[in-house]
């Protein structure tokens, strides 16, 4: 599935290692989402913001598929 406003990038099913909260992220802008059926019918939020926001690094290896 292509983002809903940059059209450039999938959108990836990811898991939050540490935490276990299932996100989905644009791969192209980081654009982040919290359940499939928010995308594109809900705002999304920044990947690197939310992951300092929680206390981890704003990184993908944070994450695991």
């Amino acid at each position: 599935m292509l983002r809903p406003r940059c059209e450039q990038g999938d959108i990836v099913k990811a898991k939050i290692t540490k935490t276990g909260e299932e996100i989905f992220v644009c791969a192209e802008c980081e654009a982040t989402w919290f359940s499939f059926d928010e995308i594109g019918r809900s705002p999304c939020v920044d990947f690197g913001s939310y992951m300092e926001k929680i206390g981890l690094s704003p990184l993908w290896d944070e994450l695991s598929r």
